[in-house]
Order: structure tokens, then C-alpha cells, then sequence
């Protein structure tokens, strides 16, 4: 087992192993190294080292760093447990979504509502997400984060059976209003637990093996639920996407909680029992306002976010209107038009899970460049989506779609990772709770309002139905996803720097931490 280089010339440790009672080698007068014989002056070296180790890690993905011997594994080596449980979860909250767009044109038909009414169905839920989201990353950040799942997972099955159960638009709608207490805790915690129990080696599969998540449930929801809307109507299959819920988030009890930053700790302190002994977890959690303070200060974060919303609008809100159009355009039942939302679902998913180890390797390049690359798949979904609204045969529609969706999804899982690294670890509930809200509140909220106004607009000035949807989805389309290619364009040019600057933080805040704890233990 190796440790720093710099201790070794320096004479402060042998370069033998640790020994049983966890003391690192022994000093050249024969006595033992332990944390009281470093003056403080050294521990801040230390504490630099291991930061200059980390980005070096995390930039150049090399096996063994300034003396380190970094052990290369796979997903499986950390456990696999979390993340299916946490990839089941998110597909079933998508599995809900997908049926809702599935079923919108005969719940329109049931409780005779215009295109910007039934636009409403999506916002419903972005109403308590958008307040509780945020706070929910504080609350993630300061508690034990697989209750808030189970919770989070409880409130959205039961809003589920509900929506089920609804004898009105208004009800039906309130029901969406409460699913909104399940999705605002999906972003802070899932992410956040995942960032802790993963380290960086092989982060980047596992944020885009869970982002995948998404197209897997839409594929579900929209085959699936075709079928159920199609044979038994669209209560049972707001059913049918409420069980797995309460199901597997009861079963999210069973998870182990990490420390905060675990993963980044152990990838540099394993080797090395005194530096574990300085970066320890403070028990002190940063407040709800200062936690957003240190978000924005991170340009490649305000960057990331704002994309994500874009991304959103293309991802979320334009599939809510994409079976309408295909019914409205080309005559297809809701069953048919499913298989739209099906062969969307497969290319997303298949972009993301191939994209996600990918983004590791790509990551052996630079921060910079996995920003790059996932910013010109952004860039294909912005040119053959509004030229898919332009084209006029639904196969060619179907394929230009297909297309754009899956080679953005397979830069998707390296931007994840980039917001994982220059997130700080006791900020990082609070983080992906942002970035998540931003995709919800303009993904699954503002754009199928936008959308749905612009088509009513249009058929006021004498358009029919079919010919107005498609135009609102391709003025839409082409603005907002362009704008979103643009910001991660940007978010690449900070991107290295604002990672350097959150490892160097956060291993001195832990090492002043530890220090403090020393003094106050006194001699």
C-alpha cells in the first residue's frame, strides 16, 4: 500500500504498509507517525496533495497519481444494489409521465378542455415540486436521504391511485399537484446518494445508467400504457404506474447511508490512514440560502442548469404533445401513437446506457471536453427535431426524432458527471435539486403550456388543429433547444477551473475540520 511520495522523501514514513493498529510505518527515530507529530503547516501540505491528487484523478484518468495507487473498477467492485433500486424508482416516476401523455387526447375528450387546459396537467405537479424541490436538497443535505425517498415515494404512488379515482378535471388535477411531493425529491437524493456511493472512476456510468432510467420508463409508459388506455382506459393505468412506487420505495429502507463526499474521501484517503483521520465529514450542514450562494458562484453549474431546462422542453414537454400530433396529423389511435413514444423511449435509452461509459472515457480528456462532447449531441437533437416537424411523412418524422434523441442522450451522462465534480459533496442534494427543478418546471410544466397556447393561437387565426400543433412544436423546438446548445458551449469554457476550485475546497474545509477537532481535544 502506498502513500504520498512526498512523506516518504521527507522522511516522515517509512514505505512499508500500515500497521494493525492503523499507524503508517515508523519514523526515522524509530518511533510511530500518528497525528499528534504533524505540525499544522504539514497537515495543510497533505491536505493540498490530496486535492492536487483528486483533480489530477478525476482530469487525467490515470492508474497511479503523485504516488497514489488507484484501483480502477467496475460498477459491480462498489455494490450494485443502489443503483438498481435507484434506477427502478426513477423509471417508474417516468412510467407516470409517459402514460399522462399517452392518455392526454381522451382525457381532453372526457372532461371537454382545450389544448391550453389539458397543457395545464403537466404544470399541476411543478406546483409543489417548485416548492418544495430546492428545500428538499437543504433537507437531503442535512438528513438520512433513503427516508425522503421512501416518502417521496409514498406521497407520488398514493397522488397515483388518486388521479386514478378523479370525477373531475379539477380533481384530476389536484392529484398532479400532489405527484409533485414524489419528483421534487427524485433529483436531490437519488443523485446525491449515487455521487456518494460511487466514486469517480466509474461516477460517470452510474449517473447515466440512472439518467437512462427516463427513456426506459418512457418506453414502458408509452407501450404499456398505449395498451392500457387502449383496453381498459386511462385510470388503470395511472394505477398500474402507482403500485411499483410504493412498492420499491419502501424497499429503498434497505439502503445503506453514505457520508457525504464518501466516495471522494476514500478514492484519495484509503491509502492512507492518517489523511482519513483529518477528512472527516463536519457535522455542521451549510444553510438553505448559503448552500444556493455556493451553486451560482459555479458558472459551469448556472451554465448545466439552465441547459437542463432546454433539454427538458425538448425531452419532456414536446413528448407530452408528440402523441396528439400523431393523432391529430396521421390518424393514429392512442395505441399507435404509443409506438411514437416507444421508439423515442428505445433511442434515449440506448444513447444513454452506451453514452455512460463513454463519459469515463472521454473524462481521461479533460472536464472541459466531456462538456464539449456532450454540448454537440445537444447540438444534433437542435437541427433534426425541427427539421422533423418540418417533414411531412411520419416514418421520416419518427426517424429524424429517433435520431436526435439518441445521440444527444449519449452525451447526456458525461454533463451529469461534470455537475456531480464541481458540485460541492455538502451541497450536492441541494445542486442536483436545482438542476432538476430547472428541467421540471420548464421541461414538464412551461413548455406543454407554450406549446398548447401557441396551437390555440394559431387555430384562432384560421389553422385547423393538426397543422397548429405542428408549427408551435417547431418554432418552440428551434428557439429553446438552440439556446440550450449554446449554454453548455459556455459551461466548457469553466468547467476544468470550477472543479479544481471545489476539490481544493472541499479537502481544506474537511482538514480545517479536522484540525479543529484536534485543538479542542486538547494535548
Amino acid at each position: 500500500m502506498l502513500v504520498p511520495d512526498r512523506q516518504v522523501r521527507d522522511g516522515l514514513v517509512d514505505s512499508g504498509s500500515p500497521t494493525a493498529d492503523g499507524s503508517v510505518g515508523a519514523s526515522p527515530g524509530g518511533g510511530r507517525l500518528t497525528e499528534e507529530t504533524l505540525a499544522d503547516d504539514e497537515v495543510e501540505e497533505l491536505v493540498q496533495e490530496a486535492a492536487r491528487t483528486h483533480l489530477r484523478i478525476e482530469t487525467e484518468g490515470i492508474a497511479e497519481t503523485a504516488g497514489l495507487e488507484v484501483a480502477w473498477g467496475r460498477v459491480r467492485d462498489y455494490g450494485l444494489k443502489p443503483i438498481i433500486l435507484l434506477f427502478v424508482l426513477n423509471a417508474v416516476d417516468e412510467f407516470d409521465r409517459s402514460v399522462l401523455a399517452v392518455a392526454m387526447e381522451t382525457i381532453r375528450d372526457d372532461f371537454g378542455v382545450s389544448d391550453t387546459v389539458v397543457g395545464l396537467l403537466p404544470f399541476a405537479f411543478v406546483l409543489l415540486a417548485g416548492v418544495i424541490g430546492v428545500p428538499a436538497g437543504t433537507w437531503a443535505d442535512r438528513w438520512v436521504r433513503k427516508y425522503i425517498i421512501t416518502i417521496g415515494a409514498m406521497v407520488w404512488g398514493a397522488a397515483g391511485l388518486l388521479a386514478a379515482a378523479s370525477r373531475s378535471f379539477f380533481q384530476l388535477f389536484t392529484t398532479r399537484i400532489l405527484l409533485g411531493a414524489g419528483q421534487g425529491t427524485i433529483g436531490p437524493t437519488h443523485l446525491s446518494l449515487l455521487s456518494d456511493y460511487y466514486p469517480i472512476n466509474v461516477r460517470g456510468r452510474v449517473l447515466g445508467y440512472h439518467r437512462s432510467a427516463n427513456p426506459f420508463g418512457q418506453v414502458l409508459g408509452g407501450i404499456m400504457g398505449g395498451v392500457i388506455v387502449a383496453e381498459f382506459g386511462w385510470r388503470w393505468a395511472f394505477v398500474a404506474a402507482a403500485v411499483p412506487g410504493l412498492v420499491f420505495g419502501v424497499y429503498a429502507l434497505t439502503l445503506r447511508e453514505p457520508r457525504r463526499g464518501e466516495s471522494d474521501i476514500d478514492q484519495v484517503s484509503k491509502q492512507n490512514p492518517l489523511l482519513a483521520a483529518f477528512l472527516k465529514e463536519p457535522e455542521d450542514k451549510k444553510g438553505f440560502f448559503e448552500s444556493l450562494s455556493t451553486i451560482f458562484s459555479r458558472k459551469t453549474l448556472v451554465y448545466l442548469i439552465t441547459a437542463n431546462a432546454t433539454i427538458g422542453f425538448a425531452l419532456v414537454g414536446v413528448l407530452f404533445w408528440l402523441p396528439a400530433l400523431f393523432e391529430r396529423r396521421y390518424g393514429m389511435t392512442p395505441r399507435g401513437a404509443s409506438v411514437v413514444i416507444g421508439a423515442l423511449g428505445i433511442a434515449s435509452f440506448l444513447g444513454t446506457w452506451f453514452g455512460s461509459p463513454r463519459s469515463d472515457k472521454e473524462l481521461k480528456k479533460g472536464f472541459t471536453h466531456l462538456t464539449r462532447f456532450g454540448a454537440t449531441g445537444v447540438a444534433m437533437l437542435a437541427v433534426t427535431w425541427p427539421l422533423a416537424f418540418a417533414v411531412t411523412h411520419p416514418v421520416l418524422v419518427i426517424a429524424l426524432m429517433s435520431a436526435g434523441a439518441l445521440v444527444a442522450s449519449y452525451g447526456l451522462p458525461g454533463l451529469i458527471a461534470v455537475v456531480a465534480a464541481s458540485s460541492p459533496p455538502r451541497v450536492r442534494s441541494q445542486s442536483f435539486a436545482v438542476f432538476g427543478l430547472a428541467l421540471a418546471v420548464f421541461g414538464a410544466a412551461v413548455a406543454p403550456i407554450l406549446i398548447g397556447a401557441l396551437s390555440d393561437l394559431l387555430q384562432a387565426r384560421g389553422m385547423d388543429y393538426a397543422e397548429s400543433l405542428r408549427w408551435s412544436l417547431f418554432v418552440n423546438t428551434t428557439a429553446v433547444v438552440g439556446f440550450g446548445t449554446w449554454c453548455i458551449f459556455r459551461a466548457a469554457r469553466h468547467a476544468a477551473a470550477d472543479v479544481s476550485t471545489t476539490i481544493a475546497e472541499f479537502f481544506a474545509e474537511l482538514a480545517a475540520h479536522g484540525k479543529g477537532a484536534r485543538t479542542s481535544d486538547g494535548p
